[in-house]
Order: structure tokens, then C-alpha cells, then sequence
């Protein structure tokens, strides 16, 4: 098979087209293609593995450039078209002046956010957005440095992957409960009822579902923090 691709300029913006000659997709499918674990059917999943989760992640880091995605196809064994818009450039507005109130115990800025992620792009990329966000974020690679972080300095709370290394994200929490009471954000491909409840048992108080958009996460973690000042 093969994969062409092509962009242009539309009126208010970038249009990039990625077509390919593979094993198409059935009409009543391209609405559905891109939700999370989504694979039009067990055959595929049999044939070609993985989770299921590439178009979620693709359409998540397109949101966050305030683009869209969709996909044209004719039918099964006819191949696919991926259309992606972003918005042209534009002359960035004059930044607002910087507000002169208080912070408040919600504010970013007060909250120290422990980040724990093996895998490089994903935590620098994390740890990128969190701090842009506002947050003071410590990043560690591994369930050995972040509990030695959590030995090391007080942390409103870990946000943590459940696939680590050296063990697993529960391990983490488990072991940082005994050494302070902090509250955890867990973060995980898997989402079924069994998975969830592992994790809250194990002491995470949210459990998202990846692909994870940013404002979901930021609210999770002012969630965990307000009921932990409560």
C-alpha cells in the first residue's frame, strides 16, 4: 500500500490530508474511530493489536493546537483519508494586566505537583503543560525516585502513571501513603470498573482514563487538593 500526503492553505487555516490505500473503514465507524479503545471490531484488534488508543491520542494533541481531525472513507478495502485543520497564524493579542489579588489555596502556584512518568516525550510534554499551567512540578522517571522525592520534600499531590518500571504506579501510592498522607492522581490505558476500584483501594482518590486532555487533569488535580484541605 501507500500514504500520500498533502496540506494547504484554507481561509483561517492549515489543512494537512494523510490518505492511504490500507483497509478503509465502514461508514457507520467514522464517527467512532477516534474515541478511546475503539477499533471497528474484534477481527481488527485479533489482526493488528495495540489498544486502541492512537486516534484518541491523536485528536487530544490536536484539540490542544485548537485544531480538528476527521476521516473520509468510502468503504472497507478502499482506504482512508485523515483530514487535520489548524488554525492559521494570527498577531498574538496584547497580554492582559497582571492581576493584583491574592492568591487563593486553588491557586496553581500553591500547588506542588509530584509527576511521575517513564516514558521521556510523555512526562517532558507533562510536565511542560503542568507547568504552564502554573504548577511547581517534580518530575520522576520511576516508583524508586519518587518515593525518594516524597522522602525528600512535601508535595500537595502525585500524579502517577500505573506502568512503571520497577513496579507499578499502586506500589507508588501504597509506599508514599506510609510516609505522608498525600493524595494521587492515577493514570492508566485501562478504565474498566476492576481498574478503577484497584486504584482507589490501593489510595489514588481519581483515576483517568488515557488519552487525558489537559483540563481534565488540572481539575482532578484541584479536586484532589480541595478535599485534601477539607
Amino acid at each position: 500500500g501507500s500514504i500520500t500526503i498533502g496540506t494547504a492553505r484554507r481561509e483561517g487555516c492549515c489543512e494537512v490530508r494523510v490518505r492511504d490505500t490500507g483497509i478503509g473503514i465502514a461508514p457507520e465507524m467514522t464517527t467512532r474511530i477516534f474515541d478511546a479503545f475503539e477499533q471497528g471490531g474484534l477481527s481488527i484488534t485479533r489482526q493488528f493489536g495495540g489498544l486502541g488508543l492512537g486516534l484518541a491520542i491523536s485528536t487530544a494533541l490536536i484539540e490542544l493546537h485548537r485544531g480538528t481531525i476527521r476521516v473520509e472513507s468510502v468503504g472497507l478495502g478502499k482506504g482512508a483519508t485523515f483530514i487535520l485543520e489548524l488554525p492559521a497564524h494570527t498577531a498574538a493579542a496584547t497580554p492582559a494586566s497582571p492581576s493584583t489579588a491574592p492568591a487563593t489555596a486553588h491557586d496553581p502556584a500553591l500547588i506542588r505537583v509530584l509527576l511521575v512518568e517513564d516514558h521521556t516525550d510523555t512526562a517532558r510534554a507533562l510536565a511542560h503543560i503542568l507547568k504552564r499551567e502554573g504548577f511547581a512540578v517534580t518530575l520522576a522517571r520511576n516508583v524508586a525516585t519518587g518515593l525518594a522525592a516524597i522522602e525528600r520534600a512535601p508535595f500537595d499531590v502525585i500524579v502517577s502513571d500505573l506502568g512503571l518500571p520497577d513496579g507499578s504506579g499502586l506500589d507508588l501510592i501504597r509506599s508514599a501513603q506510609k510516609i505522608r498522607a498525600i493524595p494521587g492522581i492515577a493514570m492508566s490505558g485501562y478504565g474498566m470498573d476492576e481498574d478503577i476500584r484497584r486504584s482507589h483501594e490501593a489510595g489514588f482518590s481519581e483515576h483517568l482514563v488515557k488519552p487525558i486532555k489537559v483540563p481534565q487533569l488540572v481539575e482532578a488535580i484541584q479536586r484532589a487538593v480541595g478535599d485534601r484541605k477539607r
